[in-house]
This record gives C-alpha cells, structure tokens and sequence, in this order.
C-alpha cells in the first residue's frame, strides 16, 4: 500500500498529524521505534506503586482548537494549567499565523510576515531583552521557572524568549499523568483510521532527486508514502536519515550551523509519607550554573524544581505516600571528563536529595528509592539531539519563523514532499501538538495542489 503520509514519530506531534490527516481522508501510518505511543507523554512505574512521567512533569497546553477537533476531553485528556499564563495573546496570534500560513502555497516567504506579526505582539519589546532584565516586574523565581531544565545566560540579550517555553506559565499538568494525553492522542489517530508500525525503528527516508518517497525501517522493510512527516529534531531527521552527498546544500548548512542545548536531568523520588510541602519549590542560581554548564561540569547547586506531583494528582503514589520530582537545569549532556558513569549519576543522585532535604527538611528520612535520567538517557529513549526536549537552543536566530527553514512555511524543507513536525519545527516548543498539526495541514495543502503525486 502507497500511503498518503508516512510520519516518523508516535510522540504528540505524530500523533497529532496522523489524526488530522486521517480525519481528513488522507491515508497516514505512524512509525515508532518504541513498542508503544506517547514520546515524552508517557507515565510509568519508577518504584513499586509510585509512578510518574519521566522526562518532563509539565508540556506546553494544546491549542484550544486542536484540542476539540481531536475530541481530547472526551477521550480523558484533562489540562490543569499550572502558572497564569504569560503572553497568551502572543502564542495564540503565532499559532493562528503559522498554521494559516502551512495552508498555503509553499515557497512564500514567512519571516517577512512573522516580523510583522511580532512587531504587533505587546510583549514582543520585552522578549527581544535580557531574562533578567524582563522579569524585574514578573515576581521572584519567574527567571528559574523560565529556565527549567534548560541552560542560557539570564543576561544575554534575547534570553527573555525563554518566557514562552514550557515551565514558565505557558505549560499545563495531565491528570493522570501525561501518559493520559498520549493515550487520548493515539485513540484519536486510531479512530480516525490511521495504521501504526509501532516497534519498528525509521532507518533512513527513501527519496530520489531530492524528493521524499517514503521510509526504509531498519528490518528492511519499505514504506511507500507520497510525503513524510518527521517528528524528530532537525539534525536527526537530516544526518540520521541521510546519507550526507545525498542532502541538498541548503539542507547541510543550515542542519550544521543548528545548535542544541540539552541541559535537563530529573530525579524521581518516592516518599514513605507525604511530601512535607504543596507547590513547585525552586532552589540554586540558572546564572551561576550557566558558567559550569558551558565549560562542561556540574553546578555545585543545580538549578531545579521540586515538585510534589502526587500532591495534585494522589493516584500517582499509594495512600499516605508520595512523589516528588527534581527537574535540574544546567546539567550537561556530556561532561568534560567523559561520559555519564555510574559513580557520576550517584553522585548527582545525592547532591539533588542533599538540596532536597535543604528546600524540605524532613524529606530525605522519607526516601524509599529514587531515580535519576540524565540528558544521555533522554536522547537514548527519545531520540533527542543531546536530550534537548526543546528541539534546538532557545535564541533569538532560532525561533519563530527561523526554526526550521525560513524560507518553507509549514514545516517544509528544501527536500520536496519532507515536512518537519516536530521539536525543531517553528511552533515545536511552544504549542502542544501544533507542529504536527502545521505540518500535516501544509502536506494536505500540497496534495491538493497537486505538488506530491
């Protein structure tokens, strides 16, 4: 069978795209190397009865209107928005232009309108300055919610986009956990009537004169497809999927002068008792940290957030118990000395509880077990460049209309027929599902111009 698309990645955006594109009559399949769906929405058993979401407690909301075209709610996908939100009407104004801009022809030139767009945004002057600087009248603690699990300079010029990212008031929690949200997202796929090769990993995608034909899984087998979707970041879809004469030059320089900045470690703690606080406890200093993170070392006192996550959502942990996690910000991918070993994870293991037991006293007598990922492992699970659940360092030559391709709306690419859906993608960080969805919209756009026969 030929089909319409062929997405690579059963995370929410892959999820999100095979629904829309199925809804809309369009044949999908959904590929995943893991034997389930879910990417970073997943939730699981860490401990005997205690479990929780391992990468990430919260993700950037589900734009309203793909929420109800995907029926989430009534599939059990509840948002609890964890902060106010910050620049509601900025996100929302980016949202509507890109995914209106996906829906046309491509080759138009989206940076020249987004400029626009930005110039009319009220929070547009604050987030061309510092961090620091932005979050003067913001309240104490906004500048390390902003950077949570990530690593810049607060006083860098531009370092105030962070403000949109997920962790600062544009995030939400999932009942349940956020496995809730994938399972809704891979019911409306599968009721829509999109297949799934799930446990079968995407080994490189087949094209001809730099045009996508299709997907070559690492068995051997071929999936023949009018166009594919990749949700994976911009360097593993180009230089995984890819042998490297095969790319146009457009694509190589562009993928090589692509920075990533994976920075997150968690720590997930189950408690024998409740936790002795309720709300997000925020200790150590993102800029003192950037200095150790940039020459490759460990912080003395990472930056990180403790939550108690069962406190919101009791069915994490058995009656009377609890779990808390430590998402740590700063953390390298690859330290200076060498990989992540197992005396290196013990030792970041007992400086976050050694912070944990500072920020709750009383905390560490009540640990049963605790887990640590490290930024290897993300990448490892999710096939992240360097664990960066961002997609792509957070800065001013990387955002809005210059991820991705600047001159490809949609999540096009300069290879015909290969859209990216995922992290790297415009609205990658900082819309759930909304670059799966742009995506999905921009390759049905293009079907119907009769650009991918």
């Amino acid at each position: 069978m030929r089909y319409d698309a062929a997405i690579i990645g059963a995370g929410a955006n892959g999820l999100a795209a095979a629904a829309t594109l199925a809804r809309a009559g369009r044949s999908a399949i959904v590929i995943e190397r893991a034997e389930h769906c879910g990417g970073r929405c997943i939730t699981r058993e860490f401990h005997p009865g205690f479990r929780a979401s391992p990468y990430c407690d919260e993700v950037a909301p589900v734009p309203i209107a793909i929420f109800r075209a995907l029926g989430l709610a009534s599939r059990g996908a509840i948002f609890a928005r964890a902060r106010a939100p910050l620049f509601a009407d900025a996100l929302a104004a980016l949202e509507a232009h890109a995914m209106a801009e996906a829906a046309r022809a491509p080759k138009r030139n989206w940076f020249g309108r987004a400029e626009k767009t930005l110039s009319r945004w009220p929070a547009s002057e604050g987030l061309s300055r510092s961090l620091n600087d932005a979050c003067a009248d913001l309240g104490p603690g906004t500048a390390a919610a902003a950077l949570e699990g990530r690593a810049a300079d607060p006083d860098l010029e531009g370092s105030a986009l962070h403000l949109l990212a997920p962790g600062c008031g544009s995030s939400g929690i999932v009942m349940g956990g956020l496995a809730t949200l994938g399972q809704a997202l891979e019911a409306a796929a599968r009721d829509a009537g999109a297949a799934f090769a799930l446990g079968l990993e995407a080994a490189d995608i087949r094209h001809a004169k730099q045009r996508a034909l299709g997907v070559r899984l690492a068995d051997g087998t071929e999936i023949e497809s009018r166009a594919v979707i990749s949700t994976l970041d911009l360097r593993r879809t180009f230089f995984s999927l890819f042998a490297w004469k095969d790319l146009p030059p457009a694509a190589i320089e562009r993928v090589s002068q692509y920075r990533h900045a994976g920075a997150r470690a968690r720590l997930l703690v189950a408690l024998d008792g409740p936790a002795p606080f309720d709300a997000p406890l925020q200790l150590g200093s993102p800029a003192e940290a950037y200095a150790a993170w940039h020459a490759a070392t460990v912080p003395e006192l990472p930056p990180m957030t403790l939550r108690p996550v069962s406190a919101a959502d009791p069915g994490l942990a058995p009656e009377g118990k609890a779990v808390v996690t430590a998402t740590l910000g700063a953390i390298p991918h690859q330290l200076f000395d060498g990989p992540w070993t197992n005396e290196k994870r013990s030792a970041l293991k007992e400086r976050v509880l050694a912070a944990l037991e500072i920020g709750a006293p009383g905390t560490r007598a009540k640990v049963l077990a605790a887990e640590l990922i490290v930024a290897p492992d993300i990448e490892a699970a999710l096939g992240l460049t360097e664990g960066d659940l961002d997609g792509g360092e957070i800065a001013p030559d990387q955002m809005f209309a210059l991820r991705g391709f600047q001159d490809c709306p949609g999540g096009r690419t300069p290879v015909t027929g290969l859209y990216l859906g995922g992290p790297s993608a415009p609205l990658g960080p900082l819309a759930t599902c909304a670059a799966g969805v742009a995506a999905a919209r921009a390759l049905a756009a293009d079907l119907d111009a009769g650009l991918l026969k």
